[in-house]
């Protein structure tokens, strides 16, 4: 299977893993686009926080609409708590764009990442509550380059004596070409604090991404926090698998 995506023939594919910044353009309808990533990060106050798989799925319902879901299984050990180990909510996802993108004017969309209290509230997996995220995207490409700015806002359903914060976040991230093939990726991103008497998040990332076709490409990144808490060092790697449901196995020869 490898060797018949190589033979296809490679195409640089924008925005995307390993990057948390998002783009603006729904998966195209009919496709499912399929990610599954690792990734390891050690904290500046000691410990680590490790998900392994992340996995989500998205399909392209109609045009400019697509709807998803996402989970992952994570190994958390940090501060002298309690490890929490096991796979954390489920989460319900949609994009869709509403403006399409002109010679001046980018792409526009918005997303909406709904978690759903699917995981142990005893292992510290969940809060056994629903918290919303609204996201603004908008997407400009040239070419091998891509240009992605994310604006949100997680409504948070604080369980009692949590204090949980609702969080402004947002992110700008770019992808530059410098081969059909393969694409340097970074990204910086933050949110407002979690909770009371935490600080303000900040990070980035940098990395790359190598097409063995246009539907199956590899990815790997690293980064760390931009403040004196967060990560010390963060690394991720993953693969994201697009198929054409449609055409299928066709699309797979």
């Amino acid at each position: 299977m490898i060797a018949s995506f190589v033979l296809a023939g490679a195409e640089v594919v924008l925005a995307g893993r390993p990057l948390l910044v998002d783009d603006a353009a729904p998966v195209a309808v009919g496709h499912v686009e399929l990610e599954i990533g690792l990734s390891h990060t050690r904290l500046r106050g000691g410990g680590r926080q490790q998900a392994l798989p992340t996995i989500t799925m998205a399909y392209g319902i109609i045009d400019r609409i697509e709807i998803g879901l996402g989970i992952q299984r994570v190994n958390h050990d940090q501060g002298g708590d309690a490890p929490v180990r096991g796979f954390e909510d489920l989460h319900l996802l949609t994009k869709f764009s509403v403006i399409e993108e002109t010679e001046v004017m980018p792409v526009a969309g918005f997303s909406l990442d709904v978690s759903v209290p699917t995981a142990n509230k005893a292992k510290g997996l969940s809060t056994g509550k629903s918290d919303q995220a609204f996201t603004l995207i908008m997407s400009k490409t040239h070419g091998l380059t891509g240009l992605h700015l994310n604006l949100g806002y997680l409504l948070v359903d604080s369980p009692r004596g949590a204090k949980l914060k609702n969080r402004l976040r947002g992110g700008l991230a770019a992808d530059y070409g410098i081969h059909p093939a393969i694409a340097l990726v970074g990204e910086v991103f933050g949110s407002s604090r979690a909770s009371k008497g935490e600080k303000n998040e900040a990070a980035f990332q940098l990395g790359v991404r190598y097409a063995l076709s246009s539907r199956l490409v590899l990815d790997v990144a690293g980064g760390r926090s931009l403040r004196s808490s967060g990560a010390s060092v963060h690394g991720t790697a993953g693969l994201t698998w697009t198929i054409d449901i449609a055409n299928y196995p066709k699309s797979g020869n």
